[in-house]
Protein backbone atom coordinates (compact mmCIF):
# COMPACT_ATOMS: atom_id res chain seq x y z
CA UNK A 1 0.00 0.00 0.00
CA UNK A 2 1.51 3.53 -0.64
CA UNK A 3 1.26 6.35 2.04
CA UNK A 4 -1.94 6.78 3.81
CA UNK A 5 -1.73 10.35 3.59
CA UNK A 6 -0.90 10.90 0.02
CA UNK A 7 -4.06 8.23 -0.58
CA UNK A 8 -6.23 10.81 1.31
CA UNK A 9 -5.19 13.95 -0.38
CA UNK A 10 -5.40 12.48 -4.24
CA UNK A 11 -8.99 11.62 -3.28
CA UNK A 12 -10.10 14.65 -1.61
CA UNK A 13 -8.50 17.34 -4.12
CA UNK A 14 -9.61 14.69 -7.07
CA UNK A 15 -13.30 15.48 -5.81
CA UNK A 16 -13.41 19.21 -4.40
CA UNK A 17 -10.63 20.06 -7.44
CA UNK A 18 -11.74 19.33 -10.28
CA UNK A 19 -10.24 22.18 -12.50
CA UNK A 20 -6.64 21.02 -11.06
CA UNK A 21 -5.62 24.23 -9.89
CA UNK A 22 -4.55 22.95 -6.71
CA UNK A 23 -0.83 21.24 -6.00
CA UNK A 24 -1.48 17.81 -3.73
CA UNK A 25 0.98 18.03 -0.63
CA UNK A 26 2.89 15.14 -0.58
CA UNK A 27 4.02 14.80 3.11
CA UNK A 28 2.39 15.39 6.23
CA UNK A 29 5.75 16.42 8.52
CA UNK A 30 5.97 19.48 5.27
CA UNK A 31 2.03 20.15 5.47
CA UNK A 32 3.04 23.21 7.98
CA UNK A 33 5.42 24.72 5.76
CA UNK A 34 2.29 25.82 3.32
CA UNK A 35 -0.26 28.34 4.84
CA UNK A 36 -0.86 31.56 3.07
CA UNK A 37 1.72 33.56 2.92
CA UNK A 38 4.52 31.45 3.24
CA UNK A 39 7.27 31.87 0.57
CA UNK A 40 8.17 28.34 -1.67
CA UNK A 41 11.43 27.73 -3.83
CA UNK A 42 10.34 25.90 -6.83
CA UNK A 43 13.36 22.97 -7.33
CA UNK A 44 14.46 22.84 -11.29
CA UNK A 45 14.23 19.90 -12.82
CA UNK A 46 17.31 18.39 -14.80
CA UNK A 47 15.52 16.05 -16.21
CA UNK A 48 12.73 15.24 -18.72
CA UNK A 49 11.10 12.25 -16.91
CA UNK A 50 9.60 14.24 -13.44
CA UNK A 51 8.72 17.58 -12.70
CA UNK A 52 9.75 20.40 -10.57
CA UNK A 53 8.18 20.58 -7.37
CA UNK A 54 7.64 23.30 -4.38
CA UNK A 55 9.75 23.23 -1.08
CA UNK A 56 9.61 25.10 1.62
CA UNK A 57 12.08 27.90 2.65
CA UNK A 58 10.69 28.56 6.12
CA UNK A 59 9.79 32.63 5.46
CA UNK A 60 6.78 34.27 5.32
CA UNK A 61 6.09 36.91 3.24
CA UNK A 62 6.22 39.42 6.27
CA UNK A 63 10.07 38.61 6.56
CA UNK A 64 10.99 40.32 3.60
CA UNK A 65 9.05 43.90 3.61
CA UNK A 66 8.66 46.44 6.00
CA UNK A 67 8.01 47.52 8.32
CA UNK A 68 7.17 44.87 9.84
CA UNK A 69 3.60 43.53 10.73
CA UNK A 70 1.31 40.87 10.59
CA UNK A 71 -0.02 39.79 7.71
CA UNK A 72 -3.91 40.38 7.08
CA UNK A 73 -7.42 37.44 7.55
CA UNK A 74 -7.77 35.30 5.02
CA UNK A 75 -10.93 35.07 3.98
CA UNK A 76 -12.34 31.14 5.23
CA UNK A 77 -15.01 29.00 3.49
CA UNK A 78 -17.58 26.88 4.81
CA UNK A 79 -16.75 23.62 6.45
CA UNK A 80 -17.21 20.68 3.46
CA UNK A 81 -17.73 17.30 4.93
CA UNK A 82 -15.58 14.76 2.22
CA UNK A 83 -16.93 10.92 2.86
CA UNK A 84 -15.39 8.29 0.74
CA UNK A 85 -15.61 4.47 1.34
CA UNK A 86 -13.94 1.79 -0.56
CA UNK A 87 -14.97 -1.59 0.24
CA UNK A 88 -14.18 -4.40 -2.24
CA UNK A 89 -13.22 -7.66 -2.57
CA UNK A 90 -12.21 -10.03 -5.58
CA UNK A 91 -12.48 -14.47 -5.01
CA UNK A 92 -11.56 -16.54 -7.64
CA UNK A 93 -10.97 -20.14 -7.69
CA UNK A 94 -9.79 -23.51 -10.09
CA UNK A 95 -9.55 -27.31 -10.20
CA UNK A 96 -7.58 -29.07 -12.50
CA UNK A 97 -8.37 -33.17 -12.74
CA UNK A 98 -6.72 -35.85 -14.40
CA UNK A 99 -8.39 -39.31 -14.78
CA UNK A 100 -6.62 -41.70 -12.53
CA UNK A 101 -3.89 -39.26 -11.76
CA UNK A 102 -5.12 -36.93 -9.50
CA UNK A 103 -7.00 -33.39 -8.36
CA UNK A 104 -5.91 -29.64 -7.78
CA UNK A 105 -7.89 -26.96 -6.69
CA UNK A 106 -7.58 -24.10 -4.75
CA UNK A 107 -9.03 -20.94 -4.00
CA UNK A 108 -7.90 -16.99 -2.91
CA UNK A 109 -9.41 -13.74 -1.99
CA UNK A 110 -8.14 -10.36 -1.88
CA UNK A 111 -10.29 -7.49 0.08
CA UNK A 112 -9.26 -4.02 0.45
CA UNK A 113 -11.23 -1.54 3.02
CA UNK A 114 -10.31 2.32 2.72
CA UNK A 115 -12.26 5.25 4.49
CA UNK A 116 -12.44 8.68 4.51
CA UNK A 117 -14.50 11.39 6.82
CA UNK A 118 -13.52 14.89 7.08
CA UNK A 119 -14.11 17.98 7.23
CA UNK A 120 -12.23 20.58 5.14
CA UNK A 121 -12.34 24.22 4.45
CA UNK A 122 -9.80 26.85 1.83
CA UNK A 123 -8.10 29.40 3.70
CA UNK A 124 -7.64 32.30 0.85
CA UNK A 125 -5.80 35.98 0.53
CA UNK A 126 -8.41 38.35 -0.61
CA UNK A 127 -6.65 39.89 -3.71
CA UNK A 128 -7.27 43.41 -2.59
CA UNK A 129 -4.95 42.70 0.16
CA UNK A 130 -1.97 42.74 -2.26
CA UNK A 131 -2.57 46.00 -4.01
CA UNK A 132 -2.69 47.18 -0.18
CA UNK A 133 0.65 45.66 0.53
CA UNK A 134 2.34 46.91 -2.58
CA UNK A 135 1.48 50.64 -1.66
CA UNK A 136 2.10 50.07 2.15
CA UNK A 137 4.76 48.28 2.32
CA UNK A 138 8.82 47.85 0.64
CA UNK A 139 11.25 45.30 0.51
CA UNK A 140 13.87 45.00 3.57
CA UNK A 141 17.10 46.44 3.26
CA UNK A 142 19.41 44.61 3.01
CA UNK A 143 17.86 42.04 1.38
CA UNK A 144 17.13 39.42 3.66
CA UNK A 145 20.05 36.46 3.19
CA UNK A 146 17.76 34.10 2.51
CA UNK A 147 16.65 35.79 -0.72
CA UNK A 148 20.30 36.32 -1.63
CA UNK A 149 20.86 32.97 -1.77
CA UNK A 150 17.83 31.71 -3.58
CA UNK A 151 19.10 35.32 -6.20
CA UNK A 152 22.28 33.45 -6.65
CA UNK A 153 21.13 30.16 -7.22
CA UNK A 154 18.49 31.34 -9.71
CA UNK A 155 15.62 29.71 -8.10
CA UNK A 156 12.13 31.05 -8.52
CA UNK A 157 10.22 31.98 -5.41
CA UNK A 158 6.90 31.45 -4.65
CA UNK A 159 3.82 32.65 -2.09
CA UNK A 160 0.82 30.63 -1.22
CA UNK A 161 -2.53 32.12 -1.66
CA UNK A 162 -4.75 29.51 -0.72
CA UNK A 163 -4.82 26.64 0.54
CA UNK A 164 -7.39 23.48 1.65
CA UNK A 165 -6.87 22.42 5.08
CA UNK A 166 -8.49 19.91 7.29
CA UNK A 167 -10.73 21.40 10.09
CA UNK A 168 -10.83 18.80 13.04
CA UNK A 169 -8.21 15.63 13.64
CA UNK A 170 -9.02 12.87 11.52
CA UNK A 171 -7.37 9.12 11.36
CA UNK A 172 -7.75 7.41 8.45
CA UNK A 173 -6.86 3.70 8.15
CA UNK A 174 -6.07 1.32 4.99
CA UNK A 175 -6.41 -2.26 4.81
CA UNK A 176 -5.43 -4.71 2.79
CA UNK A 177 -6.38 -9.21 3.21
CA UNK A 178 -5.24 -12.28 1.49
CA UNK A 179 -6.45 -15.81 2.08
CA UNK A 180 -6.02 -18.57 0.18
CA UNK A 181 -6.74 -22.50 0.51
CA UNK A 182 -5.49 -25.38 -1.83
CA UNK A 183 -6.07 -29.26 -1.68
CA UNK A 184 -3.78 -31.61 -3.86
CA UNK A 185 -4.43 -35.50 -4.30
CA UNK A 186 -2.30 -37.66 -6.33
CA UNK A 187 -3.29 -41.33 -7.57
CA UNK A 188 -1.10 -44.24 -8.12
CA UNK A 189 0.74 -46.87 -6.27
CA UNK A 190 1.50 -44.56 -4.04
CA UNK A 191 -1.22 -41.93 -3.18
CA UNK A 192 -0.98 -38.45 -1.59
CA UNK A 193 -3.36 -36.37 -0.28
CA UNK A 194 -2.87 -32.64 1.32
CA UNK A 195 -4.31 -29.56 1.76
CA UNK A 196 -3.27 -26.07 3.37
CA UNK A 197 -4.90 -22.48 3.95
CA UNK A 198 -3.25 -19.28 4.66
CA UNK A 199 -3.97 -15.54 5.01
CA UNK A 200 -2.32 -12.12 5.33
CA UNK A 201 -3.74 -8.98 6.50
CA UNK A 202 -1.86 -5.29 6.52
CA UNK A 203 -3.17 -2.37 8.00
CA UNK A 204 -2.11 1.14 8.04
CA UNK A 205 -3.10 4.50 9.66
CA UNK A 206 -2.26 7.78 9.89
CA UNK A 207 -3.75 10.31 12.41
CA UNK A 208 -4.05 14.10 10.32
CA UNK A 209 -4.37 16.87 13.15
CA UNK A 210 -6.47 19.74 12.62
CA UNK A 211 -5.26 22.59 10.13
CA UNK A 212 -3.15 20.49 8.50
CA UNK A 213 -3.11 21.58 4.65
CA UNK A 214 -3.71 19.24 1.93
CA UNK A 215 -3.17 21.46 -1.05
CA UNK A 216 -1.93 24.95 -2.08
CA UNK A 217 -2.43 27.01 -4.69
CA UNK A 218 0.86 29.98 -5.38
CA UNK A 219 1.61 33.09 -7.34
CA UNK A 220 5.19 33.98 -8.24
CA UNK A 221 6.53 36.59 -6.98
CA UNK A 222 8.68 39.15 -9.31
CA UNK A 223 11.51 41.61 -7.43
CA UNK A 224 12.81 44.52 -9.51
CA UNK A 225 16.41 45.22 -9.71
CA UNK A 226 15.96 48.17 -7.48
CA UNK A 227 14.19 45.92 -5.01
CA UNK A 228 11.58 48.53 -4.65
CA UNK A 229 8.65 46.80 -6.06
CA UNK A 230 6.42 43.41 -5.30
CA UNK A 231 4.93 42.13 -8.37
CA UNK A 232 2.81 38.74 -9.19
CA UNK A 233 2.72 37.67 -13.04
CA UNK A 234 0.17 35.67 -15.02
CA UNK A 235 1.83 31.92 -15.72
CA UNK A 236 -0.14 32.76 -19.10
CA UNK A 237 2.37 34.86 -20.30
CA UNK A 238 6.04 34.23 -20.95
CA UNK A 239 7.70 32.46 -18.44
CA UNK A 240 9.58 35.48 -16.35
CA UNK A 241 12.06 34.91 -13.44
CA UNK A 242 11.65 36.30 -9.55
CA UNK A 243 14.96 37.95 -9.76
CA UNK A 244 15.53 39.90 -12.78
CA UNK A 245 13.73 42.83 -15.02
CA UNK A 246 10.12 41.91 -16.16
CA UNK A 247 10.10 41.61 -20.02
CA UNK A 248 7.87 44.34 -21.63
CA UNK A 249 4.57 42.85 -22.16
CA UNK A 250 2.32 44.77 -24.61
CA UNK A 251 -1.08 44.12 -22.61
CA UNK A 252 0.11 45.77 -19.60
CA UNK A 253 1.07 48.83 -21.40
CA UNK A 254 -1.90 49.07 -23.43
CA UNK A 255 -4.08 48.70 -19.54
CA UNK A 256 -5.92 44.86 -20.77
CA UNK A 257 -6.77 42.87 -18.16
CA UNK A 258 -8.99 40.56 -19.94
CA UNK A 259 -9.36 37.84 -17.22
CA UNK A 260 -6.99 38.35 -14.65
CA UNK A 261 -6.95 40.45 -11.03
CA UNK A 262 -5.35 43.80 -11.58
CA UNK A 263 -2.72 44.99 -9.25
CA UNK A 264 -1.27 48.62 -8.56
CA UNK A 265 1.19 49.41 -11.38
CA UNK A 266 -0.24 47.22 -13.77
CA UNK A 267 1.22 43.91 -12.40
CA UNK A 268 -0.88 40.96 -12.26
CA UNK A 269 -1.76 38.16 -9.72
CA UNK A 270 -3.11 34.47 -11.20
CA UNK A 271 -2.75 31.32 -9.04
CA UNK A 272 0.01 28.98 -10.47
CA UNK A 273 -1.28 25.21 -11.09
CA UNK A 274 1.13 22.68 -10.61
CA UNK A 275 0.01 20.38 -13.49
CA UNK A 276 1.15 23.23 -15.59
CA UNK A 277 4.52 24.22 -14.24
CA UNK A 278 7.25 22.59 -16.08
CA UNK A 279 5.35 19.18 -16.78
CA UNK A 280 7.12 15.86 -16.76
CA UNK A 281 8.33 14.33 -20.69
CA UNK A 282 6.19 11.74 -20.99
CA UNK A 283 8.62 9.56 -22.74
CA UNK A 284 9.67 5.93 -22.57
CA UNK A 285 12.23 4.04 -20.69
CA UNK A 286 14.69 3.72 -23.73
CA UNK A 287 14.78 7.59 -23.68
CA UNK A 288 15.27 7.57 -19.46
CA UNK A 289 18.12 5.19 -19.92
CA UNK A 290 20.11 7.73 -22.31
CA UNK A 291 19.62 10.35 -19.92
CA UNK A 292 20.55 8.31 -16.95
CA UNK A 293 23.22 7.16 -19.02
CA UNK A 294 24.76 10.74 -20.35
CA UNK A 295 25.29 11.37 -16.38
CA UNK A 296 26.76 8.36 -15.15
CA UNK A 297 28.85 7.91 -17.81
CA UNK A 298 30.81 11.86 -16.42
CA UNK A 299 31.16 9.04 -12.85
CA UNK A 300 33.12 6.68 -14.61
CA UNK A 301 36.15 7.75 -14.61
CA UNK A 302 36.15 8.80 -10.65
CA UNK A 303 38.71 6.73 -8.45
CA UNK A 304 37.07 4.06 -6.00
CA UNK A 305 38.36 6.70 -3.00
CA UNK A 306 36.53 9.48 -4.68
CA UNK A 307 33.60 7.34 -5.24
CA UNK A 308 33.91 6.06 -1.44
CA UNK A 309 34.15 10.16 -0.21
CA UNK A 310 30.98 11.07 -2.57
CA UNK A 311 29.30 7.92 -1.17
CA UNK A 312 29.86 8.29 2.75
CA UNK A 313 28.56 12.41 2.23
CA UNK A 314 26.00 11.32 0.45
CA UNK A 315 24.71 8.94 2.95
CA UNK A 316 25.09 11.86 6.05
CA UNK A 317 22.88 14.49 3.16
CA UNK A 318 20.11 11.52 2.69
CA UNK A 319 19.53 11.58 6.88
CA UNK A 320 18.24 15.09 7.00
CA UNK A 321 16.21 16.95 4.22
CA UNK A 322 17.23 20.63 4.74
CA UNK A 323 20.71 19.41 4.06
CA UNK A 324 19.48 17.65 0.54
CA UNK A 325 18.22 21.00 0.28
CA UNK A 326 21.32 23.19 1.28
CA UNK A 327 23.28 21.01 -1.04
CA UNK A 328 21.44 21.40 -3.91
CA UNK A 329 21.18 25.23 -3.62
CA UNK A 330 24.88 25.10 -2.85
CA UNK A 331 25.34 23.29 -6.00
CA UNK A 332 23.10 25.81 -8.25
CA UNK A 333 24.89 28.56 -6.58
CA UNK A 334 28.08 26.98 -7.54
CA UNK A 335 27.22 26.20 -11.46
CA UNK A 336 26.09 29.95 -11.81
CA UNK A 337 29.12 31.37 -10.23
CA UNK A 338 31.83 28.90 -10.10
CA UNK A 339 32.74 28.99 -6.16
CA UNK A 340 31.18 27.74 -3.16
CA UNK A 341 31.83 28.83 -0.07
CA UNK A 342 32.96 26.67 2.48
CA UNK A 343 30.54 24.42 4.27
CA UNK A 344 30.61 22.48 7.42
CA UNK A 345 27.95 19.76 7.86
CA UNK A 346 26.59 16.69 5.53
CA UNK A 347 26.21 19.25 2.73
CA UNK A 348 30.18 20.33 2.73
CA UNK A 349 31.25 16.63 3.06
CA UNK A 350 29.75 16.14 -0.71
CA UNK A 351 31.30 19.70 -1.77
CA UNK A 352 34.38 19.09 -0.30
CA UNK A 353 34.56 16.33 -3.17
CA UNK A 354 33.96 18.85 -5.90
CA UNK A 355 35.69 21.82 -5.51
CA UNK A 356 39.30 22.28 -6.18
CA UNK A 357 41.88 23.86 -3.56
CA UNK A 358 41.25 27.10 -4.85
CA UNK A 359 37.27 26.93 -3.92
CA UNK A 360 36.49 26.71 -7.18
CA UNK A 361 33.30 23.94 -8.66
CA UNK A 362 34.57 21.25 -10.68
CA UNK A 363 31.44 21.54 -13.08
CA UNK A 364 31.67 18.59 -14.70
CA UNK A 365 31.98 16.26 -12.01
CA UNK A 366 29.09 18.87 -10.19
CA UNK A 367 26.57 18.19 -13.01
CA UNK A 368 25.61 14.63 -12.63
CA UNK A 369 25.68 14.84 -8.87
CA UNK A 370 23.03 17.91 -8.88
CA UNK A 371 21.43 15.42 -11.22
CA UNK A 372 21.46 12.81 -8.66
CA UNK A 373 20.94 15.31 -5.98
CA UNK A 374 17.60 16.59 -7.47
CA UNK A 375 16.29 12.95 -7.92
CA UNK A 376 16.71 12.44 -4.60
CA UNK A 377 14.97 15.04 -3.58
CA UNK A 378 11.68 14.01 -5.68
CA UNK A 379 11.57 10.79 -3.54
CA UNK A 380 9.65 10.24 -0.40
CA UNK A 381 11.22 10.28 3.51
CA UNK A 382 10.58 6.76 3.56
CA UNK A 383 12.60 5.59 0.38
CA UNK A 384 15.64 7.82 1.12
CA UNK A 385 15.54 6.16 4.44
CA UNK A 386 15.86 2.58 3.09
CA UNK A 387 18.50 3.57 0.49
CA UNK A 388 20.58 5.03 2.88
CA UNK A 389 20.39 2.05 4.96
CA UNK A 390 21.04 0.12 2.08
CA UNK A 391 24.08 2.35 1.53
CA UNK A 392 25.65 2.01 4.99
CA UNK A 393 25.04 -1.63 4.97
CA UNK A 394 26.18 -2.60 1.57
CA UNK A 395 23.08 -4.13 0.46
CA UNK A 396 22.54 -2.19 -2.06
CA UNK A 397 22.92 -4.43 -5.26
CA UNK A 398 22.16 -4.12 -8.83
CA UNK A 399 18.90 -6.37 -8.67
CA UNK A 400 17.32 -3.46 -7.41
CA UNK A 401 18.02 -1.40 -9.85
CA UNK A 402 16.89 -3.90 -12.67
CA UNK A 403 13.78 -4.73 -10.97
CA UNK A 404 12.58 -0.88 -10.84
CA UNK A 405 13.52 -0.86 -14.30
CA UNK A 406 11.30 -3.90 -15.16
CA UNK A 407 8.41 -1.88 -14.39
CA UNK A 408 9.51 0.74 -16.11
CA UNK A 409 9.94 -1.07 -19.50
CA UNK A 410 7.05 -2.73 -19.35
CA UNK A 411 4.55 0.29 -18.08
CA UNK A 412 6.29 2.19 -20.79
CA UNK A 413 4.73 4.69 -22.28
CA UNK A 414 3.45 5.42 -18.76
CA UNK A 415 0.76 7.21 -19.53
CA UNK A 416 -2.11 4.11 -19.09
CA UNK A 417 -2.60 2.11 -15.52
CA UNK A 418 -1.55 -1.69 -16.12
CA UNK A 419 -0.86 -4.76 -14.53
CA UNK A 420 2.84 -5.88 -14.37
CA UNK A 421 4.82 -8.74 -14.05
CA UNK A 422 8.35 -9.16 -12.44
CA UNK A 423 10.29 -12.07 -14.09
CA UNK A 424 11.22 -14.42 -11.49
CA UNK A 425 14.69 -14.21 -11.27
CA UNK A 426 14.28 -10.57 -10.18
CA UNK A 427 12.24 -11.53 -7.76
CA UNK A 428 13.79 -13.84 -5.73
CA UNK A 429 12.86 -15.93 -2.39
CA UNK A 430 11.97 -13.19 0.06
CA UNK A 431 9.83 -11.02 -2.10
CA UNK A 432 7.38 -9.58 0.25
CA UNK A 433 6.04 -6.47 2.13
CA UNK A 434 9.32 -6.01 4.04
CA UNK A 435 11.59 -6.19 0.86
CA UNK A 436 12.90 -3.13 0.03
CA UNK A 437 12.02 -3.08 -3.69
CA UNK A 438 8.34 -3.37 -2.12
CA UNK A 439 9.05 -0.67 0.11
CA UNK A 440 11.00 1.90 -2.77
CA UNK A 441 8.00 0.75 -5.35
CA UNK A 442 4.78 1.42 -2.85
CA UNK A 443 6.44 4.92 -1.63
CA UNK A 444 6.63 5.59 -5.53
CA UNK A 445 2.52 5.81 -5.54
CA UNK A 446 2.10 2.37 -6.65
CA UNK A 447 -0.05 -1.13 -5.63
CA UNK A 448 2.68 -3.81 -5.19
CA UNK A 449 1.48 -7.87 -4.42
CA UNK A 450 2.61 -10.72 -3.46
CA UNK A 451 0.82 -13.26 -6.24
CA UNK A 452 1.47 -12.23 -9.90
CA UNK A 453 1.22 -9.67 -11.76
CA UNK A 454 3.33 -7.99 -8.58
CA UNK A 455 2.62 -4.60 -9.26
CA UNK A 456 -0.45 -2.07 -10.36
CA UNK A 457 1.33 0.77 -12.44
CA UNK A 458 -0.48 4.11 -12.06
CA UNK A 459 0.35 7.14 -13.89
CA UNK A 460 0.91 9.24 -11.73
CA UNK A 461 3.78 7.36 -9.91
CA UNK A 462 5.40 8.55 -12.84
CA UNK A 463 8.07 10.99 -11.06
CA UNK A 464 8.91 9.07 -7.84
CA UNK A 465 9.57 5.52 -9.96
CA UNK A 466 11.94 7.54 -12.68
CA UNK A 467 13.55 9.36 -9.93
CA UNK A 468 13.92 5.87 -8.21
CA UNK A 469 16.20 4.40 -10.99
CA UNK A 470 18.04 7.35 -11.82
CA UNK A 471 19.18 7.49 -7.77
CA UNK A 472 19.87 3.52 -8.17
CA UNK A 473 21.66 3.35 -10.87
CA UNK A 474 24.15 6.47 -10.01
CA UNK A 475 24.44 5.42 -6.68
CA UNK A 476 25.56 2.04 -7.62
CA UNK A 477 27.97 3.68 -10.15
CA UNK A 478 29.62 5.15 -6.98
CA UNK A 479 29.39 2.00 -5.17
CA UNK A 480 33.32 0.18 -5.48
CA UNK A 481 31.73 -3.14 -6.71
CA UNK A 482 29.87 -1.20 -9.43
CA UNK A 483 30.17 -2.43 -13.24
CA UNK A 484 28.85 0.39 -15.83
CA UNK A 485 27.34 -1.39 -18.53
Amino acid sequence: MASTFEGVVRRVVQELDRGGKLTPVHSLRSSAGFQPYCLLRRTRSRSRFWRAHYACINLSIRDILEPDAPEPDVKQSTPIHVFDCTDGEVQGGGELEAAGQGRLAGKASVSENFRISMKVCTRQVDPNVWDAMKRERCLRRPEHKVLRQLRNCGSDVFVVTEVLQTQEEVTVSQTQKHEGSGQLALLGALSFQGQGQGHRSRKKMVSIPSGSVLAFQVAQLLIDPDWDVLLYWDKKHKKQKTFGPPEKDPQRHSGSSTGHRQLSGGSKLQSDGFAEVCPAFTGDFQGLQAEVGAQAQVLRGLSRELCGQLLAGLAQVLREERALQILEDELEQGLRCGLVPTRDGPAGAVLECLVHSSGELEGQLACPVLYLTEALAVLTEAQRVVLVTMLETGELCGRLKLQVGSVLAQSSPWQQRREVSLPPELLGSSWGPETPAWVLLEECGLEVRADDPQVRWEPEAQDRTCALFACLALLLGLSPDSCWG
